[in-house]
């Protein structure tokens, strides 16, 4: 088409050299067909005008944005020094760019013809063949998604005048499984799932986004989200999937995506349009094992670095409270310690958001019947027992009162809340034995913290009557299985070491064979080492669940011997 045909764009969409422009997918090739349109004009001055908002007006939306954080970040500076913020040149000097930006970027003819624009384009890339997609230059997409997160921020009731349909159709699309390899740019598809949530989820606290921008006023003012039949059929497989790609955008950046996809999912979760695309969710198990194990890895790398860095919070508060602490300190001493206060603050800030919404993603997923029977899965259950166990711990803990900092809700840390969706969690998995079995056997359990937990949550208030039963008829069960455990372990004492785990040193449950290696390990150790590391923990050789081969004689010699040791057992019980 057009972009590849230098001789009709004149150079501006060159894809080599130090102007190359970058397409969705730089895959080399170029449409075999040469570009002969039967009006050259009208192709002309639509590509035209897409390079030249890239230029300007997203260029200077970038650049507004920018100077605003600076001038937000200059006064609030100024006031921790209590200086007078009105009274200093540069941050006049700022706040005057600001306002000058303001009179032509914003201004609202400017705002609704720009988001007319690239409404137009959106529906343009909806109409072009799967095989021309790829070499659609990226700043297409990239700059539909800036501008209109930027328009939410900044200008939202102007958004209201605009149709904006073929951008929601487009950023689904874009997002789908089908298209995943088509853009490959994993901060460019992360931007696709902020817009979903910046622009078209529903009635959110944190911005001004006129309903008549998230609803469809085709089909009787329903959210987009709701009644878009190519949302129904692709959003939550493409979230789920969205989720671990962010894990490549940046460490902070990704807490930030992860949130805003978390958010996305509960409100589908909440939707019965949506439900049958969740229950074929789990249908692809290794998938959903994928993303739940991600969830997991993250949640405990998110919650020991809040744990860590609040008791440190708390700690500079108090000597800040203390005046003649700090005031006998040295400017140089005031100035480190604020300068780490500050960083803790701002990682606390970035990760507590995402832990709040983990855990209650974590709570509406466990109550579905087919999600919860993955959840319990050999290789996830100790994961999951895990986790709760040590979110539990770090809550309700010896060391609790550590996490108590002054205006906690500015750091976006709910104790309560957060309590009450990790008890939630474990009241969906009560009842299962094999979840009982794992929480016995875990190292963060103890019966004082689960009863702790119990006698909390019964003084809060804040479980359903039927959650409150079950999980408070956990400690009981867990105890019961507790004692079951110890006499199989009894029995295992003398095993020999051809049934222990090589890596666990437990007696193993179903013995595999690694071909890589000629390994023989308990299947549950080594799927959950492949879902962090494809290789062979022998070896290093590249290795993947379906290459393992079940030891079949090994399994059988094993249940012959356990029969013996149980029939030994009984016989002196019977004594």
């Amino acid at each position: 088409g057009f972009v590849s045909s230098p001789e009709h764009h004149g150079g501006i969409f060159v894809n080599s050299g130090d102007n190359a422009v970058p397409r969705l997918n730089d895959n080399g090739e170029t449409p075999s067909d040469p570009y002969n349109p039967k009006n050259t004009f009208i192709p002309l001055t639509f590509f035209l005008c897409v390079r030249s908002l890239t230029l300007s007006v997203v260029a200077s939306a970038a650049y507004h944005t920018n100077i605003v954080r600076q001038v937000n970040h200059m006064g609030w500076v100024l006031r921790q020094r209590n200086a007078n913020v009105l009274a200093d040149p540069n941050f006049n000097n700022y706040l005057s760019r600001q306002c000058a930006s303001e009179v032509s970027l914003l201004a609202p003819e400017m705002t609704v013809d720009t988001l007319r624009f690239f409404n137009l384009s959106s529906g343009f890339l909806l109409q072009v063949a799967d095989e021309f997609l790829p070499g659609m230059p990226e700043h297409m997409v990239e700059d539909v998604c800036d501008y209109v997160v930027f328009a939410t921020r900044f200008a939202p009731r102007d958004m209201e005048r605009v149709d904006l349909g073929n951008i929601f159709k487009t950023v689904v699309k874009l997002l789908s499984p089908k298209y995943a390899a088509t853009m490959r740019n994993y901060n460019l598809r992360a931007k696709l799932g902020d817009v979903l949530h910046d622009v078209y989820l529903p009635d959110k606290k944190d911005n001004d986004v006129p309903s008549a921008v998230t609803c469809d006023p085709k089909a009787g003012g329903l959210p987009y989200l709701l009644s878009d039949s190519s949302a129904q059929d692709t959003l939550a497989p493409s979230l789920l999937l969205l989720y671990g790609e962010v894990e490549h955008t940046g460490y902070y950046e990704k807490m930030t995506h992860r949130a805003k996809i978390a958010s996305l999912l509960q409100y589908l979760w909440e939707s019965h349009e949506h439900r049958s695309a969740f229950k074929r969710i789990t249908q692809n198990k290794d998938s959903f094992i994928k993303f739940a194990n991600g969830i997991m890895n993250e949640m405990n790398s998110l919650i020991a670095s809040v744990m860590e860095k609040l008791p440190e919070i708390r700690r500079v508060h108090e000597q800040m409270r203390n005046s003649e602490e700090w005031g006998g300190l040295s400017d140089e001493q005031r100035e480190t310690i604020t300068s780490r206060h500050e960083e803790n603050e701002h990682e606390v800030k970035q990760a507590l958001p995402l832990c709040n919404k983990t855990l209650k993603m974590l709570g509406f997923l466990s109550t579905d019947n087919d999600i919860r029977s993955l959840f319990l899965l050999e290789e996830m259950c100790p994961r999951l027992v895990n986790m709760l166990l040590h979110v539990m711990t770090k809550l309700i803990g010896a060391r609790g009162m550590e996490l108590k900092v002054d205006n906690p809700e500015s750091y976006n840390f709910r104790p309560r809340e957060m309590l009450t969706d990790l008890c939630s969690i474990f009241s969906c998995y009560a009842d299962a034995s094999h979840f009982q079995e794992h929480c016995a056997k875990s190292g963060y359990y103890t019966e004082d913290l689960m009863n702790k937990a119990v006698k909390t949550c019964a003084k809060l208030n804040t479980l359903t009557t039927e959650n409150m039963e079950l999980f408070a008829s956990l400690p009981g069960k867990v105890k019961l299985v507790s004692k079951n455990i110890q006499d199989d372990e009894a029995l295992f004492v003398d095993a020999p070491d051809e049934f222990l785990d090589p890596l666990m040193c437990t007696f193993m449950r179903d013995p595999v064979l690694l071909p890589t290696s000629n390994t023989i390990i308990d299947r549950a150790t080594i799927t959950q080492h492949l879902l962090n590391d494809p290789h062979d923990p022998f070896n290093r050789k590249e290795l993947t669940v379906d290459m393992i081969e079940p030891a079949t004689e090994l399994k059988q010699r094993m249940a012959e011997w356990v029969a013996g040791k149980r029939s030994e057992r009984d016989n002196k019980m019977q004594e």
